[in-house]
């Protein structure tokens, strides 16, 4: 049986207008699986107007990924959605929008379970690793993610360089995301070329 390749995931900053954003994921999506727009502060018109540009400059629409927008999602064509603790349920989604893939963002193994049982189709677990995005928050580690691997598809999220990037998949990850890794380094393209590296081989469990 053909394993899976491991999954390479990259989140918006917050920290970046849309030009910039357009331009690093115009010089990066071949060497990503998905590109999470949490832009939680752009307005609906300015969300919209992005992922338009990015459609138009050859970005595949299977790969882009709305944080919450269920409507812009809809608008520009675009099936899969990142949901939050604050969000509507995927189950509320799925009843009016069957074929829109969710994901939802844990923090616990018992997240992960609420997420399965309101009808996620996976999830992103973090921080798997302290990060300076969360100080003083201790990383919940690879173990968090052995523990749920079977009930959900996990992306691990937190903490994640490409020397511990295979570590998260043998753990059972179906892949890694990573925000200030790609969009906030000194040169994103050779920083994604960093993470697909070292990817290559590890295999999902």
């Amino acid at each position: 049986m053909v394993r899976p390749q491991p999954e390479f995931h990259i989140i918006t900053s917050g920290k970046q207008v849309p030009q910039e954003v357009i331009h690093i994921c115009t010089r990066v999506h071949h060497l990503v699986d998905a590109i999470h727009l949490r832009e939680n502060n752009w307005s609906s018109r300015c969300l919209y107007d992005t992922m338009i540009a990015l459609l138009s400059t050859g970005v595949p629409a299977e790969k882009l990924v709305v944080n919450d927008r269920v409507d812009i999602a809809l608008l520009t064509g675009v099936e899969r959605i990142q949901l939050g603790s604050r969000s509507v349920k995927p189950s509320q989604i799925k009843r009016a929008f069957p074929t829109i893939k969710i994901g939802v963002s844990v923090h616990t193994p018992v997240e992960v379970e609420a997420a399965r049982k309101a009808g996620a189709d996976s999830v992103i677990l973090g921080n798997v690793y302290r990060t300076d995005s969360k100080p003083g928050k201790a990383g919940i580690g690879v173990d968090a993610i052995s523990k749920v691997k079977d009930r959900l598809p996990v992306v691990g999220i937190g903490g994640i360089t490409p020397n511990n990037a295979a570590e998260v998949i043998r753990a059972g990850a179906r892949g890694i995301a990573v925000l200030s890794g790609v969009f906030l380094s000194r040169d994103p393209l050779v920083a994604a070329k960093e993470y697909r590296f070292s990817l290559k081989g590890a295999e999902v469990l």
